[in-house]
């Protein structure tokens, strides 16, 4: 059995096809998997954002709450967030599990971050290949030409100069420039980052598959911004009369002044043709697995790390104390060998990123390793849809702030009870009516089930902290 793991970054799971209940963007890839797989409905990373996330889908060991000290190491990285380090040196990786299966272990990633100087997330791998260039990986440190030239070439990515929004526009830019300069040489769509991505793992399979069982670890930053899909893709969702520019890098916040409502729509229609050239080479790389007839005998894991707010609840971007649906759930797909007739939806109980790891062992019929805290959620293959012991809620956690979930109730919280917002779902599904001052003791109740899952370790202090906003923080991060 070969096993195909696949982690897209920042897909929203009300983006990724009709089986999400999407039926504005065209992903006919997604789903058609759908049909061959274990859909699940409550699937949540049970930290965010990108690292967090993959510390624990590589381990199968929880990142929250965060209480692994920052590692003494060097480093250029820009991020400051809780959970954002390497594996810890006494957490065995997952391909090292796999190599241990005898099979043969390939890793094929664009997000940049895994690769940044002192990560470890290709230890244990057989081979790994790094797809350069996404966000602000450091590729090609220049852009080409004149000065005019390159304003020239910024400026179509840009908001309109308003009086407000002068921090947003040179925040802006200074994304853009990195980007642009690292994409400048790009003519064909092939040299898009997901073609890149599913080409290059579908070369590694070619070359690996009559050398014995394949374990892949695809992970494609996309549709993680800048939003910069093709030309014809972008039209398939923008209103033909708007004529700004196209809005492929938001600024980070819950000011949403700075960018008009046509501005906010073009940046929607960016996202949008991202997910859809997504879903174009996700498609690609299952035509090519059948062809190879390795399609039906393998295990496909497909999986979101988190979301994007895209204006939603007054945000725009990955924002801790905005853990919203749009942020937090994640579309989360099995395809087992020998496929089923499906969809075989999940809805009762809630899962996590956490449980691929003893999944695979349960799939391979072994024993989860000692060390890993997921479920096994090959359980489902044979079962019908039921919650699972331990499995009637969720907690998620990102920076100082944590979601709580279940059927009844959402809660947002900050670990220090400074902030805290609920609604109550059977009434208010979208997130809408905070009815947190009038439930004190519902909202104690909830933080103290938060607090129990992190064994009485919430995270309260960080030094990100000594700003004074969010807005504050992510400005001098990235301006100083």
């Amino acid at each position: 059995m070969n096993i195909f793991l696949i982690i897209f970054d920042t897909l929203r799971k009300d983006h990724t096809g009709k089986i999400y209940g999407n039926n504005w963007i065209k992903t006919p890839y997604f789903d058609s998997f759908a049909k061959d797989a274990i859909v699940f409905e409550n699937a949540y990373p049970e930290s965010l954002p990108t690292l967090p996330m993959r510390r624990s889908t590589h381990t199968g060991i929880r990142t929250f709450p965060f209480k692994h000290d920052r590692p003494n190491l060097r480093s250029d990285d820009f991020v400051e967030s809780p959970g954002w380090y390497p594996i810890p040196p006494q957490h065995t990786h997952m391909a090292e599990y796999m190599n241990k299966k005898a099979y043969i272990t390939t890793f094929i990633t664009s997000t940049y971050h895994q690769f940044k100087p002192n990560m470890n997330f290709h230890l244990g791998f057989d081979e790994w290949h790094f797809i350069r260039g996404h966000e602000h990986d450091k590729y090609k440190a220049r852009m080409m030409g004149s000065r005019r030239e390159i304003n020239d070439h910024i400026r179509k990515f840009l908001i309109k100069k308003r009086k407000n929004n002068r921090a947003a526009l040179s925040m802006q830019k200074l994304f853009l420039k990195s980007y642009l300069a690292n994409v400048q040489d790009r003519e064909t769509r092939e040299e898009f980052f997901p073609a890149q991505t599913f080409r290059t793992a579908i070369d590694s399979i070619k070359r690996l598959k009559d050398s014995g069982n394949i374990f892949c670890v695809i992970d494609e930053f996309d549709p993680h911004e800048p939003w910069d899909p093709p030309q014809e893709y972008y039209d398939l969702y923008i209103d033909e009369t708007y004529s700004g520019g196209k809005i492929i890098q938001p600024m980070y916040g819950t000011n949403l002044d700075y960018i008009t409502q046509e501005e906010l729509e073009s940046m929607r229609a960016c996202y949008a043709g991202e997910v859809k050239l997504c879903d174009d080479w996700f498609g690609y790389f299952i035509r090519r697995l059948k062809e190879m007839d390795l399609y039906d005998d393998s295990l496909i894991m497909f999986i979101s790390d988190h979301g994007h707010s895209i204006g939603e609840h007054g945000a725009i971007g990955k924002i801790p104390t905005h853990l919203y649906p749009e942020l937090v759930d994640v579309p989360f797909m099995i395809k087992p060998p020998d496929n089923i007739q499906g969809p075989k939806r999940i809805r009762k109980s809630y899962v996590y990123n956490h449980d691929i790891l003893s999944t695979i062992f349960g799939f391979l019929n072994s024993e989860k390793p000692e060390q890993c805290e997921g479920i096994d959620l090959s359980f489902f293959l044979d079962n019908q849809d039921q919650v699972v012991e331990g499995r009637d809620y969720i907690t998620c956690g990102m920076a100082l702030w944590t979601v709580y979930k279940d059927d009844r109730y959402g809660f947002i919280t900050g670990n220090d009870k400074s902030y805290s917002r609920l609604y109550d779902l059977t009434k208010d599904s979208h997130w809408n009516n905070d009815i947190s001052e009038a439930n004190p003791d519902l909202c104690e109740e909830l933080y103290n089930k938060i607090n129990t899952d992190a064994n009485g370790n919430l995270l309260k202090q960080f030094n990100a902290t000594r700003f004074e906003s969010f807005e504050d923080w992510y400005q001098n991060t990235y301006l100083t």
